[in-house]
């Protein structure tokens, strides 16, 4: 698109929903994209500089990459759009969300980044740039993750892994993992959204994600039990059901 080489994994048929994956890639989201599109027409790309997609020289931002996606949507047409994003990718989906072109009907964020991760007296967003590999692992999801063997990993698996880190860094290094300016535009978001956020998030707290739902003009803020900060890992059943029964305008669903 635009001259950007784009991988896209597009899967099932229904509503369009557009998934934005967090920092370990879209590859974490194979399960709960198996869920979604089962009632959805499920467009999963990976981000620019992130998978196998192309980095432009002139993206520096998330700002950039908010702009991307909606020109995305433009190019491919899509209407009455429910956007679901997860921590970095819910921070690009905030981003969107503020310049709404009229595509998206709804959103679920889950666990974003985006507003400020720390005051003068307390840091609410761990510092994932100063945890090691295993350890980041651990305290981003309850469920077991499988011990990284970077020497036994397949040399194209490895290299996503790079890349994927390399553009977290370049977007979230500085500000950490924040836009200072989106906290006073997020009063611009004028579609529902659902803001998620696991009980167990040792990532970014719960407080941190009740001030950003509240930033959002009638959004509801929820937690799911027994889950951390990647909630696709952790509990994607629960994931699917709530981004379902949220864009079908239903009742919260018992966990």
């Amino acid at each position: 698109m635009g001259g950007v080489r784009l991988e896209m994994l597009v899967k099932g048929e229904g509503r369009p929903l557009l998934l934005l994956h967090g920092m370990d890639g879209v590859e974490a989201l194979f399960p709960l994209i198996d869920l979604l599109s089962a009632t959805h027409t499920v467009y999963a790309p990976s981000h620019p500089g992130f998978g196998g997609s192309d980095l432009p020289r002139s993206y520096s931002t998330v700002d950039d990459l908010g702009y991307f996606y909606l020109d995305l949507l433009d190019q491919l047409d899509l209407h009455d759009v429910v956007l679901a994003g997860f921590s970095f990718g819910g921070w690009i989906a905030a981003e969107m969300l503020v310049k709404n072109n009229g595509r998206v009907a709804l959103s679920v964020l889950g666990a974003p980044f985006g507003i400020e991760t720390a005051d003068r007296t307390t840091r609410r967003v761990l510092d994932i740039f100063v945890q090691d590999g295993g350890t980041l692992e651990r305290q981003s999801q309850l469920t077991p993750a499988p011990r990284l063997d970077l020497a036994a990993m397949p040399e194209e698996v490895l290299e996503r892994r790079v890349r994927n880190a390399e553009a977290t860094m370049l977007f979230g290094w500085s500000p950490y993992m924040c836009n200072p300016k989106l906290r006073h535009r997020l009063h611009r978001v004028t579609v529902p959204t659902l803001v998620l956020w696991g009980e167990d998030d040792a990532i970014a707290s719960l407080d941190y994600g009740r001030d950003y739902a509240a930033l959002i003009p009638g959004s509801t803020f929820e937690t799911i039990p027994e889950c951390g900060h990647r909630i696709y890992v952790d509990r994607p059943d629960m994931a699917a059901r709530r981004i379902g029964d949220f864009a079908r305008g239903g009742a919260a669903v018992a966990a």
